[in-house]
């Protein structure tokens, strides 16, 4: 239920509380909060160095195999973010290794998915049951709610 604010009159806050049984909120109590004059973004400027993360990832094959993590991928975490697993206040980024002859199986989720291929090559995405072969430099876009896999039948 809403809490009344503390600077409003009686009848203000009678009518917080009145709305909040009805799951409502006077956007006028927190509208301040909201709309601010100056950004207030929790994120902090960080920069991932490749050659370490790629390094990092390698490793990861060597613990943990891609049927046993399911998704075998090393999160960003922005420092000013720790323990939501993001790069900015609204955005989610990793980096997942899938090595020759695993799959990572189809699955699908509400957010649009943007994948960036960095290198090597025999590895493809499926989009709803249509495979597309990923080469190094290549940009693809997964719609929402669309099942898609991945896979790598190549050599490295």
């Amino acid at each position: 239920m809403a809490a009344p604010k503390a600077h409003q009159n009686p009848a203000q806050a009678a009518f917080t509380q009145r709305v909040g049984r009805e799951q409502l909120v006077p956007l006028w109590n927190f509208f301040h909060e909201w709309f601010t004059h100056e950004p207030r973004v929790a994120a902090q400027p960080y920069v991932w160095h490749y050659d370490g993360l790629r390094d990092l990832l390698l490793e990861s094959a060597e613990i943990i195999s891609a049927r046993e993590a399911e998704r075998r991928v090393l999160v960003l975490e922005n420092p000013g973010l720790e323990g939501k697993h993001l790069v900015t206040d609204t955005l989610y980024a990793g980096l997942q290794l899938i090595t020759p002859g695993e799959v990572a199986p189809a699955h699908r989720h509400t957010p649009v998915a943007l994948r960036f291929v960095m290198e090597g090559a025999g590895a493809y995405t499926s989009v709803e049951g249509e495979r597309a072969w990923m080469e190094p430099g290549d940009f693809i876009v997964t719609p929402s709610w669309a099942w898609h896999d991945h896979g790598h039948e190549g050599e490295g």
